[in-house]
């Protein structure tokens, strides 16, 4: 007989949240999973691979219409031009947000994070808008509050609502500088709580202040993403002395890991890549993240 895996396993192996992969089903036909008895979905091994092919076809900027299409049609080439939709996506959020139109804005939430993972959204979306408005340009500095406000507000209520259900692995974001936006951690907190982490925002902390939070929440692993830092050599310095004090695993991501040249104790790993698909990626390979299984 075929080995199944269920939905929440499916979400730890790929980092793709059970809420994305039923709308990937019911909407676009993606997916086409098995069902037991009760009505629980179970996925087979190449299930995985399928979700991972089309993880890489929506960060390139395929529309997620038009993935069914060619999934079918077996045209698959890594060099095949294609229209970038996140290039769509950019000039629609930078239209909004010079109306200032927050209607438009919370609609415009709801599409995205009801189809897309977060990580994708966040590396090829909102990293590049909070780039854009952090120019030196008049209205910028409102537009950028505006943004970060109200998506920090929508993804908090979306968390209410999620983690009460939530029940793997517990982490904790963290931070050793203050020079950082927030919103890019908030977004983390949010893909990981939907994909059933019990996840914790802590913000900037001292080392000693790491130790009491990891023993008094009993978590099982840290991550930091910065972009950037005031000091890198202040940086790294911290970051050595924080792995001499803890041993849980400690993901670093964001654009700092292009830049870190310190050696750092074994349980401290760099994510592959600066997006937060990447920190996905190496979490759950080092801590898995059991649950039971859900419809």
């Amino acid at each position: 007989m075929e080995a199944t895996i269920p939905i929440r396993e499916i979400s730890r192996l790929t980092g793709v949240n059970s809420v994305t992969l039923r709308a990937w089903e019911r909407r676009y036909g993606l997916i086409k999973p098995l069902r037991t008895n009760k009505g629980h979905r179970l996925y087979r091994a190449e299930d995985i691979e399928l979700i991972k092919t089309i993880q890489a076809w929506l960060a390139r900027g395929l529309a997620i219409g038009k993935v069914s299409e060619l999934l079918e049609s077996g045209s698959q080439s890594a060099d095949m031009d294609i229209e970038n939709t996140w290039q769509g996506f950019h000039v629609e959020l930078m239209a909004i947000m010079s109306e200032l139109n927050v209607g438009k804005l919370e609609a415009f939430f709801n599409q995205l994070f009801s189809i897309y993972p977060a990580a994708i959204i966040a590396d090829q979306l909102i990293t590049p808008a909070l780039d854009n408005l952090s120019q030196n340009v008049f209205g910028s500095n409102v537009k950028k509050s505006i943004l970060i406000n109200r998506l920090s507000e929508y993804l908090l209520m979306l968390i209410q609502r999620q983690r009460q259900q939530a029940n793997g692995k517990r982490v904790a974001i963290i931070q050793l500088t203050s020079a950082i936006d927030p919103t890019l951690n908030v977004l983390m907190h949010y893909g990981l709580v939907m994909s059933q982490f019990k996840s914790e925002i802590i913000g900037l902390v001292t080392a000693n202040e790491v130790v009491f939070a990891i023993e008094q929440l009993q978590l099982d692993g840290l991550i930091i993403y910065n972009d950037s830092c005031s000091s890198l050599t202040n940086f790294e310095r911290e970051l050595a002395q924080l792995g001499h004090l803890v041993n849980i695993p400690l993901v670093i991501g964001g654009k700092l890991v292009q830049v870190l040249t310190a050696d750092f104790s074994s349980h401290i790993y760099l994510a592959s890549a600066s997006g937060q698909q990447a920190v996905y990626l190496q979490l759950h390979k080092l801590l898995g993240n059991s649950s039971e299984e859900e419809l």
